[in-house]
């Protein structure tokens, strides 16, 4: 074997220079990077590099049979998946593959290379002096920086160190890639089952007095500056494992290493070597409530862990260390922890905090960079906002942190700020009540105490908002009703003025510069004709509130006053979109039809203009005024239904299934009904009937302007959006993108630059960047805060005590009772929400309600009281919980539950039955 073919080499030592993820896997690789650069105590060994695995594979036929007992999978990636006429199990296919493995030696010279390495690594073994193996496997797609695949694959400890014994181990190794955990592992993640392939570290073994784990950030809450280690006595195994409870330490870095938590084990059991080979289970209270290292110790490795972060460029890792009988620290492995969210592009220090706009807005994708452009920076929707309300002294530089393909909004000034904490906390829960959860573990950090609170200018600018807000609020009290009429005609001569305007605007260069100015301009022209209007709606739902405090269910009273509330652009748009489906139904033809072909089809259809001709009518007819509208539509990036009406054609094929007795416009209906009542009785039971009926007119008046701020922003994006597309068609006309819509993974001064022909490689950037978007778009779990130094505040509202074990405990956002069964929708143009189904879902923007028409509940991991979801949901009368944490993943669909909208509580009922409907099974 040529020297000037390392990948083709069968043994590689730990310190050979050419070990690579591809020759010696993750595992492998990095003890080899920490073994040559010298300073780090790594015990001594070799590798069995991957290209010796593939030689064994593909020797025998063993390759042909992996494929053959792999595709029996047919293409699952459950614990559980069907092929041929019974059930295969994950499990029995690893049996299978594994056993075709030990079936198997290795080849001759394999064997011989892997006598001559013990004897050239290990030279002083023999009869009465031998040094014991750890036998590790190394794969390549594991401990990479973004895939760890931890404990996927065997280790074996204290092996003896006879060539054959240790040839047997190294086949084990090499069949754990197909560990039933490893194969699902792959599946979930798209990596090849054969594109994977397996080294082996065979190395002196460290008889510890103890062993342990370190990771130079913490796991748990993201904080770069904590380091975390657990250790017990004996070797590593026991931790690994979960056989004992273990030391643990959170140790503080800053000017000085300091132990800020610690909790002695237990201990009650560890795992040691066994003389002559093998290890073996002891049971030791000795231990107990005794630390195993001292403080200094502790401290040591801390500083140890630091300088191999540094190694891999800074990159937080994951240690597993031994201490030996004589006192020596070993580090046996090294990999990145994956699971940290990436840091704001901010220093450390000062502490600076964030929150998650797409937690307030219901987004769990990333944004497109020309969405992020659309709302960020001096340019942006809401930089010119808070230029507005600042008398520009912010809002001239980026408002938000670009993060994961997310937009973090900057508050630390705010909650640095007596007056802006105090009003921060109070209102934060009615857009995300998550977020205040988050705020609340934080801020207690050093660098967030208030600094300073009310200032002159404040105070100034508060006071000239007033002096223009208060008396237009004090006339809308009176004469709601004239003042209605007032914003929805200004609103819509604001989007006929840019549409007017937009007419006359060409070229890329032009778009962008309309953009940027229409948008700039747009928010603070929304937000004071709306804050007069929404404003006597507020203060008279708040003090519905106050006065009702005292009675029985009193908040379900008050919010049952919303119940079919009418003037709100959302729900007269999902009724349109019924009275859509109700032509559909009349329509023999048209209702076939749409029964029969999946919405894809239907949507390609429309757009073709090859549906029935009276669906076709009437879709074309909601699409003149709603076709602008969108998933996830605050994003300027997405496509509107106009464009991809596929979610829309989903929720037909919903909608055409309702019966008459669940008809939405008659639920909708009875809602006012039960409103009257609720004002009528509220009246009575408090007796003020009269200041009652004041303050609820005042609400279903102007309560449902709420909607219409959005409304009018996606109104003015949809205009800006088409022009822009006219120009990308021009553009991938000649060549110079892919297609239209390839303008929106670009950023503004990239957008720019392509129109003067001074961006370069723009296909190629194009392209990195719809990789990114897939990949961010499989990140499932976003947090709702982070902050400069790492943290990560992933979790939901705050779980309440009287809660029992099972159930799940979120935020009450609209009232009622249901029982039925789970739907989860991660994307509705994707997933048919069946009627009386409970819609389970990450959250949800004015896009998604069309869904509740005909959902029977709402239950979503993100939104606050006042936020889209929760507004349309009260309106029609489903209960409705928000801040339930990860409760896509911890609800399933099929499984029966219910979900109180007065307590906040989701009461899982019976688990998913196996049940075949239109839209697949239940599992």
């Amino acid at each position: 074997m040529s020297e000037k073919d390392p990948e083709s080499l069968f043994i590689l030592s730990l310190d050979s220079p050419h070990s690579t993820l591809v020759t010696t896997g993750g595992k492998g690789h990095n003890l080899s990077v920490l073994s040559q650069n010298g300073s780090f105590p790594v015990p001594n060994g070799f590798c069995v590099t991957v290209a010796a695995y593939r030689d064994f594979v593909a020797s025998g036929g063993l390759r042909e049979e992996i494929e053959g007992d792999l595709s029996l999978l047919n293409g699952k990636g459950d614990d559980d998946v069907e092929g041929g006429d019974k059930d295969i199990n994950v499990e029995e296919i690893s049996s299978q593959i594994r056993s075709a493995f030990q079936k198997r030696t290795l080849s001759q010279s394999l064997q011989s290379q892997i006598a001559t390495a013990l004897l050239n690594h290990f030279p002083n073994n023999n009869e009465n002096n031998n040094t014991f193996l750890a036998v590790r496997s190394s794969a390549t797609c594991e401990d990479m920086p973004d895939a760890s695949f931890a404990g996927q694959h065997d280790t074996y400890l204290n092996v003896s160190p006879d060539p054959d014994n240790v040839c047997r181990h190294i086949i084990d190794c090499f069949s754990s890639l197909f560990t039933p955990r490893a194969i699902i592992y792959r599946k979930t993640n798209s990596i090849n089952h054969l594109d994977a392939g397996m080294a082996v570290v065979v190395q002196a073994m460290v008889q510890s007095r103890c062993s342990g784990v370190l990771f130079t950030a913490n796991p748990v809450n993201g904080r770069r500056n904590e380091t975390v280690l657990e250790v017990i006595p004996g070797l590593g195994e026991a931790l690994v494992s979960g056989l004992t409870e273990p030391d643990r330490y959170i140790v503080k870095r800053g000017e000085e290493i300091r132990i800020k938590d610690q909790r002695i084990g237990k201990k009650a059991k560890a795992i040691q070597s066994v003389e002559g080979g093998g290890v073996q289970e002891v049971v030791d209270t000795t231990g107990e409530g005794t630390p195993v290292l001292t403080e200094d110790q502790v401290k040591d490795l801390v500083v140890l862990g630091q300088q191999v972060s540094a190694l891999f460029e800074n990159t937080p890792q994951d240690i597993e260390f031994a201490i030996s009988k004589e006192g020596i620290t070993y580090l046996v492995q090294s990999r990145p922890i994956t699971t940290l969210f990436p840091l704001p592009n901010v220093p450390p220090e000062p502490l600076q905090v964030f929150i998650s706009f797409n937690a307030v807005q219901g987004i769990s994708a990333p944004i497109f960079p020309a969405g992020q452009d659309a709302l960020n920076g001096p340019n942006g929707l809401l930089g010119g906002l808070l230029r507005y309300l600042s008398w520009g002294r912010w809002g001239n530089g980026p408002l938000f942190q670009r993060v994961a393909g997310r937009l973090y909004a900057n508050t630390t000034g705010i909650i640095r700020n007596s007056f802006g904490r105090s009003i921060y906390m109070k209102f934060m829960p009615l857009a995300e009540p998550g977020i205040l959860a988050g705020l609340e573990e934080e801020i207690h950090e050093p660098g967030l105490e208030i600094a300073d609170g009310l200032n002159l200018k404040l105070i100034l600018r508060l006071m000239s908002i007033g002096i223009v807000v208060l008396p237009r609020y004090i006339l809308n009290m009176m004469f709601p009703d004239r003042a209605r009429k007032r914003i929805y005609t200004f609103f819509d001569e604001v989007v006929a003025n840019v549409e007017k305007e937009a007419e006359n605007v060409t070229g890329l260069a032009g778009v962008i510069e309309f953009k940027q100015k229409t948008l700039t301009g747009l928010f603070p022209k929304v937000l004071m004709n709306f804050l007069p209007c929404a404003a006597p709606a507020m203060h008279s739902m708040l003090l519905l509130m106050r006065l009702s405090e005292k009675l029985p269910d009193a908040k379900d009273q008050v919010l049952t006053i919303t119940r079919g509330l009418p003037h709100n652009v959302t729900t007269e748009m999902d009724l349109k979109l019924w009275k859509v489906a109700k032509a559909i139904q009349s329509d023999d033809t048209s209702h076939n039809h749409f029964r029969s072909v999946e919405a894809t089809m239907l949507a390609k259809e429309y757009l073709t203009k090859r549906l029935p001709g009276k669906a076709q009518t009437a879709i074309e007819e909601f699409m003149h005024e709603y076709g602008m509208r969108g998933l996830y539509e605050i994003d300027f990036g997405r496509p509107r239904w106009r464009e991809e009406p596929t979610p829309l054609m989903q929720t037909l094929k919903t909608y055409i299934d309702i019966d008459e007795g669940n008809a939405p416009d008659e639920i909708f209906a009875a809602g006012e009904v039960a409103a009257e009542m609720s004002i009528r009785n509220l009246g009575m039971n408090l007796g003020k009937p009269w200041l009652i009926s004041f303050l609820a007119r005042r609400v279903r008046a102007l309560a449902g302007v709420r909607e219409l701020p959005k409304f009018t922003i996606i109104r003015v994006m949809g205009i800006i959006r088409a022009k822009l597309l006219d120009e990308g068609e021009k553009l991938a006309n000649m060549g110079l993108i892919g297609e239209a819509t390839d303008l929106f993974l670009l950023y503004d001064d990239e957008l720019n630059a392509l129109a003067k022909g001074d961006l370069k490689n723009c296909k190629a950037l194009i392209a990195q960047r719809k990789e990114e978007m897939t990949k961010e778009n499989s990140r499932k779990r976003i947090p709702r805060v982070i902050a400069s130094d790492g943290f990560a505040f992933f979790g939901g509202v705050v779980r309440k005590a009287n809660v029992k074990d099972g159930d799940l405990c979120g935020e009450p956002v609209s009232p009622g009772v249901y029982e039925g069964r789970i739907r989860v929708v991660h994307d509705p143009s994707k997933t048919k929400l069946s009627p009386g189904e409970i819609l389970c879902c990450h959250g949800t923007d004015p896009s998604w309600t069309p869904l509740f028409l005909s959902a029977g509940a709402l239950v979503m991991e993100v939104g606050g009281a006042m936020t889209h979801g929760s507004v349309v949901a009260r309106e029609y009368g489903i209960p409705a919980i928000v801040g339930l944490e990860c409760v896509t993943e911890k609800l399933t669909t099929g499984q029966l539950v219910r979900v109180d909208g007065s307590s906040g509580i989701v009461e899982v009922l019976e688990d998913a039955e196996i049940k075949q409907d239109g839209n697949g099974v239940y599992v």
